[in-house]
């Protein structure tokens, strides 16, 4: 079970359901080098370092510039929230975890935030949106088999 939640080109989540245990789910979802396996919009993560709050890393996607980004916020087995620097802003993903009877509710939160969001939610906002369900489906299928 996965849904879009309604909401604009600049601020928008995705949520879907996983069979495995929080622990392991975790696990798979803090691997920076395993994210090139479910997301299909980059092509290598790095960390440098350990995953933890202000640890910095890499992102190179298949269209676009290397970015850089940080760990803004880590609950452990929880959340964390990572940044990736924008012009007059950031763009921000948290990724979320919450137990729902056997299974595992995955949500992936990804704001534009600064005077520019809504011009970055219209050039780039549609497409990740759009590509976010079949990311999320991805990563479901990777993260039951481990």
């Amino acid at each position: 079970m996965s849904e879009l939640k309604k909401q604009t080109n600049y601020h928008f989540s995705f949520s879907i359901l996983v069979n495995n245990s929080q622990a392991k789910v975790w696990n798979y979802l803090s691997d920076v080098d395993k994210w090139k396996d479910w997301d299909t919009e980059i092509t290598e993560a790095k960390l440098e370092g350990k995953f933890e709050i202000g640890a910095k890393g890499k992102l190179i996607p298949k269209k676009g510039p290397k970015l850089n980004f940080h760990i803004s916020e880590i609950s452990p087995q929880e959340s964390y929230t990572f940044k990736t620097k924008m012009p007059i802003g950031y763009l921000e993903i948290k990724r979320s975890l919450k137990k729902k009877g056997d299974l595992i509710e995955f949500t992936d939160d990804i704001q534009f935030t600064g005077i520019m969001k809504r011009v970055f939610g219209i050039m780039l906002g549609g497409g990740f949106k759009s590509l976010l369900p079949e990311v999320m489906e991805n990563f479901k299928k990777f993260a039951e088999q481990e």
